[in-house]
């Protein structure tokens, strides 16, 4: 079988609100051996929408709304629905007396909420107002508001399907994530891999920083063998979660190490993925956000120069950066990165784009490696944060220099 999810709603398709509905349902009817074939988005208008419905359930087994359901004047899918059913409303009195009992006597708008199409299965709604309907085994309606989405469908949706669309061979999903690892490099193994394992089905999706890869197969074997053969090729990029920043969080915890960052160009932004998560407290010291030549000077004993001749950007002033962190704290590991992100400030010589960084352990030599990219600001900046943190946690784990 096939299922079509659509999302109802103008706030989606002019990008006011980010569609986080259908990757949740997504997730969990795929770890239930479903499959998604689409993912459809319509406007609130009632023509739209029944239009909508009527082509998804010509090519769809079951089709999963979402929106469209509550008591504003924007809200149109049930009667929509409700048209392409031929169905009549009628007042549900059971759900009149649980309004009452949570909201209090019913204006008109929660009235609404309690007049129901006749040829709908009606589930009642336990955190809002809008029930969910059902019509002929095939077309399920969700309250957009996620919460409710996420009550209904736990509790509700998820066992009416197990029960009326049972799935008979399940398929096994896994994901994997890599850091520091590009898409095209990583692709070329999984094309090999794919001949020798065709019942694995692939996907690759690059970010800034990671690239995960998800496999899908109803051969637990081959799936796991699969996996076995990418992890033995790539080892020292695999994350064991599908965030660099929590992979190091758990491996400094795990070994005692004691963190520090130097920041220039990123501006605090290495710092700000860090503390994102809980526990960071428990190893990172902190950063220095020296965006200046007059901070890198005073507080981290960067020379003159240094400055001068070789400039913010070089290996020498990271090194120095560096050096600093280490005389200053008790940190046993340190980032200091100086860049230019632009969109202005480059050269000839060091474009926009251009990036040195040293890393290493204190009493140890450090690593030093430059590397450029062509994105706009924002990319650059996160994409030096990601590379970088994704070089430490390598550097703890395997002890592999940054840059390689």
């Amino acid at each position: 079988m096939e299922i079509e999810l659509i999302t109802i709603g103008d706030e989606i398709l002019t990008g006011s609100v980010i569609n986080s509905n259908v990757a949740f349902i997504s997730r969990e009817l795929i770890k239930l051996g479903y499959k998604i074939g689409r993912h459809t988005t319509l406007s609130d208008d009632i023509k739209i929408i029944k239009e909508g419905l009527q082509t998804a359930l010509a090519r769809s087994t079951l089709v999963i709304t979402t929106g469209g359901l509550g008591p504003t004047i924007d809200d149109l899918t049930r009667g929509a629905a409700a048209q392409l059913f031929d169905s009549p409303f009628h007042l549900d009195l059971s759900i009149v007396k649980d309004l009452k009992e949570r909201f209090g006597e019913l204006p008109i708008s929660l009235e609404d909420q309690a007049t129901v199409p006749s040829k709908a299965l009606v589930l009642p709604n336990k955190v809002g107002t809008a029930p969910a309907l059902i019509f002929d085994k095939r077309l399920i309606l969700l309250p957009g508001v996620p919460n409710e989405m996420r009550t209904f469908l736990t509790n509700d949706i998820l066992p009416y399907l197990q029960k009326h669309y049972p799935v008979v061979q399940s398929q096994v999903q896994e994901e994997l994530y890599f850091c520091q690892l590009s898409e095209s490099l990583i692709d070329n193994q999984l094309r090999l891999l794919q001949q020798k394992y065709p019942q694995v089905n692939i996907g690759i999706y690059p970010d800034l920083g990671t690239v995960m890869v998800q496999l899908k197969s109803v051969d637990s074997n081959s799936l796991y063998t699969f996996i076995e053969e990418l992890q033995k090729e790539w080892k020292s990029y695999l994350l064991p979660c599908s965030k660099i920043e929590t992979a190091l969080m758990n491996i400094c915890i795990q070994s005692i190490q004691k963190l520090i960052f130097a920041e220039s160009c990123t501006g605090g932004m290495m710092a700000a993925k860090i503390t994102s998560q809980a526990g960071a407290s428990q190893y990172f010291l902190g950063s220095l956000v020296v965006y200046s030549n007059e901070l890198k000077q005073k507080y981290l004993g960067v020379s003159d120069r240094t400055l001068r001749e070789k400039g913010a950007v070089s290996k020498e002033v990271v090194s120095e950066m560096l050096e600093g962190l280490f005389i200053h704290t008790e940190a046993d590991y340190g980032i200091a990165v100086s860049g230019i992100a632009g969109p202005d400030g480059g050269s000839p010589s060091k474009p926009v784009g251009t990036i040195w960084a040293a890393m290493g352990k204190k009493g140890e030599i450090p690593d030093l490696w430059t590397f450029h990219t062509q994105l706009n600001r924002e990319g650059i900046i996160l994409l030096t944060t990601y590379r970088l943190l994704g070089a430490l946690y390598r550097k703890i784990v395997f002890g592999i220099a940054g840059g390689e």
